[in-house]
This record gives structure tokens, sequence and C-alpha cells, in this order.
């Protein structure tokens, strides 16, 4: 039985890496990689590893594209019949010209191709900060919260310019959309967490020591993109979860 071809933007990211090995795993998928880099830089565990015999077969292929290019997203979604969208600027660099460039023009244009090549479903990664305003903590709150009036920085403003644009693609030349908003993610790979432990050890506390926030493992948040594609490919699941988070 021939494979589903997808494409997953940001492809070399954290978690973007979790979920591309989690699609060949499940042996349905022709995986296109895309990123910025020219190539595909495979670290020595990777070569040896299900990627690098994935790109050996050509179950696996990389194309270099920016999502903020147009023409190079659309050469590369041809033939796709899922997009799932990981791209995404730097947190830490908080250049609202960066974050919108990339956040909110790059969402476009992967809509905007998406809709070219006629892909069916298109998976966003989105996070949970976008409900979140910087100052008032939220706890025990759903997908129904509001944004805020005011975000705490350009990454969560601009992703969630980016979710509005995503949701309300959905249906639109038959293609059907839907969000996830994971928290922070960890897991192997990730460094934040190890940054994390090397703070801890200098005894460094931020605010007063009681501050909360949400961490998911790295496989559940993939295990979320791959339970919402199969979502969409149903008629109840689509008018369940299309054009939702």
């Amino acid at each position: 039985m021939a494979k589903k071809v997808c494409a997953v933007t940001g492809g070399r990211g954290f978690m973007a890496r979790h979920l591309v090995a989690a699609l060949l795993r499940s042996g349905e998928w022709s995986v296109r990689i895309t990123d910025l880099a020219p190539v595909a830089a495979l670290e020595p565990e990777e070569k040896e590893g299900l990627l690098g015999a994935a790109l050996r077969d050509g179950i696996a292929v990389y194309a270099s594209a920016d999502v903020c290019d147009l023409a190079l997203l659309t050469k590369a979604f041809e033939g796709v019949d899922v997009v799932f969208h990981t791209a995404a600027a730097d947190p830490v660099n908080n250049s609202f010209k960066l974050h919108y460039k990339v956040n909110v023009e790059g969402t476009k244009n992967v809509i905007d191709a998406c809709k070219t090549c006629k892909v069916k479903r298109l998976i966003y990664t989105s996070s949970s900060a976008v409900v979140f305003d910087g100052v008032h903590g939220l706890f025990g709150v759903d997908e129904s919260i509001p944004y805020p009036d005011k975000f705490p920085d350009a990454y969560t403003q601009t992703k969630a310019e980016a979710e509005k644009l995503v949701k309300k693609a959905n249906d639109t030349n038959e293609l059907l959309t839907c969000c996830i908003r994971p928290g922070t993610i960890f897991g192997p790979g990730d460094i934040l967490v190890p940054y994390i432990v090397s703070y801890a050890r200098t005894m460094f506390i931020i605010g007063d020591g009681k501050n909360s926030d949400d961490f998911v493992y790295v496989e559940n948040v993939v295990n979320g993109h791959i339970c919402a594609e199969r979502t969409l490919t149903t008629k109840s699941g689509a008018a369940r979860s299309g054009g939702k988070v």
C-alpha cells in the first residue's frame, strides 16, 4: 500500500525531530522534512539510525525551505497530503519584526502553499502561552479561555496571531486545520531542562520560589499531533476538531 505523504516545517527542531521519527516508525508515512539549512546535518546516531536509513531509501526527503519563502514552500509541499507546521522563531529573541515575519507571515505562506498544493490537513504547533498575559496565573483552564488583551512578548503575540490564521483557514479549499497548544516541552535532546538544572545547582530562584509552569513530555506532544491529524480524517472528527485548538 502506498504511503501517505506529509511535510514537517521546522523539521530539524527539537519536537519536530521526535515527530519525524514517530511518523517514520509508524510505517505509514513518507516524510518531507523542511528547514532553513541547505542540507540536513545529521547527528552520528541519526545517520546510523532510522532517519539516516529513511533518507537513504527515499522514505524521508530533506528540502531546504524557509517559511518566509512562498515559492520554496509551495515546491516542498507538492504531492503532500498533510503538513505539520512546527517552524517558529526562537522565543528567546524578542524582536517583534522577526517573530511577525516568521510566525505570522510564515504561517500565511504555509496556508497559501497548502491551498495551492491541495494539502488536505494542516496541524499547527501553537503554544499554551498564547492565552497568558504575563501577569495572572492560569490554573485549571481549557481551550475556551480567550486571548489576553495584552501579550507579554512578541513570541506569544505572534503565535496567537498565527493560530487565528490557521483556525480561520479551516474548511477553505478543502483544507482542514487544527492547532495544538503544548506547554514547555522536555525530553531526550532538549536543552531547556539541563539549563534549568544547572541554575538550580546555584540555588537560583525565580520570583518568590512559588512560580509554576506546565511541562509536557515530547512524545506526548508528538502523539497529540498524530492524533489531531487522524481525527481530521473522519467526518465526525473534522466537525468536532476542525478549526479548533
